[in-house]
């Protein structure tokens, strides 16, 4: 029997090397375009032996990915920029699947956000919230205000409290938001109790509910508190008190819409419910 041949492991950073020279061969003779834009980290998965996908969130391309080739060496540039939440002015190189991220310098933390488990846990929800609901490669000017608030009182106020409001809010802000206190069938104001389905629309009164078995009783009390929050301002956020009924209707009525728009539940909403 002839003896097998071994040969030794190719040094990643000859691969590297190698990928470059064919990346460069490929873009012979085209012009690469270059931006600079200022952008949240909102997602990342690790990518090959040293690298990642990086899920940006920026104002004036929204949400968008980025290859970030050796940012998981200790001694690459990118290491340290790259983390979850953090505000980066990076300079990217244009793709024709894919962006690639050159250099990346940290214009904000959120301090709170990377110490604190409960808030990072509800942080993750609302960037994962983000990068569903929002369409890729379109200015999201006003949503990306509305984050940096967000994130700004994460770590100050209750990030649980937070989170939920951020979570309808985030519904208002891309185009699906419920009706709360109109029955989306009729059209007629509600008032007292009533029933909540997400399919049709939000808020249904007890007639148009019938022969609906998937519509969520829907109290007069937590259809106030909707309305409260959703017109609250994360940039000047009041004190306010919520009971827990009242908490955790909302809550219920959220996470169900949310899986009735998306057709599955959220990897941090799953993580969470381990911690609550």
């Amino acid at each position: 029997m002839k003896n097998k041949i071994k040969f030794a492991p190719v040094p990643y950073e000859l691969k590297e090397q190698v990928f470059f020279v064919i990346y460069l061969f490929e873009r012979r003779g085209k012009d690469v375009a270059q931006y600079k834009t200022e952008a949240f980290v909102l997602g990342s998965r690790n990518w090959g032996e040293a690298d990642k996908i990086i899920q940006l969130f920026s104002r004036e391309k929204g949400k968008l990915r980025a290859s970030a080739f050796g940012c998981r060496r200790p001694k690459s540039p990118l290491a340290g920029a790259l983390q979850m939440f953090q505000v980066l002015d990076v300079t990217l190189n244009e793709g024709e699947r894919v962006d690639t991220v050159r250099q990346a310098a940290v214009r904000k933390r959120f301090p709170m956000l990377s110490s604190d488990l409960n808030a990072m846990a509800y942080g993750a929800f609302i960037a994962e919230l983000t990068l569903e609901m929002m369409p890729e490669g379109e200015p999201q000017e006003q949503v990306y205000d509305w984050l940096m608030s967000v994130f700004d009182v994460c770590g100050e106020r209750n990030p649980r409290v937070v989170a939920l409001i951020a979570g309808w809010q985030m519904l208002e802000l891309s185009g699906v938001g419920p009706t709360y206190d109109t029955c989306a069938h009729c059209g007629a104001h509600i008032d007292g109790n009533a029933f909540f389905d997400a399919a049709e629309g939000g808020a249904l009164c007890p007639h148009c509910a019938e022969g609906i078995p998937t519509a969520k009783v829907y109290p007069d009390a937590v259809r106030d508190f909707l309305k409260m929050i959703s017109k609250l301002d994360f940039a000047s956020l009041p004190s306010f008190h919520v009971k827990k009924e009242e908490l955790l209707g909302a809550e219920e009525l959220l996470l169900y819409t949310l899986d009735e728009l998306l057709g599955k539940r959220l990897k941090s909403v799953t993580f969470l419910s381990q911690l609550v």
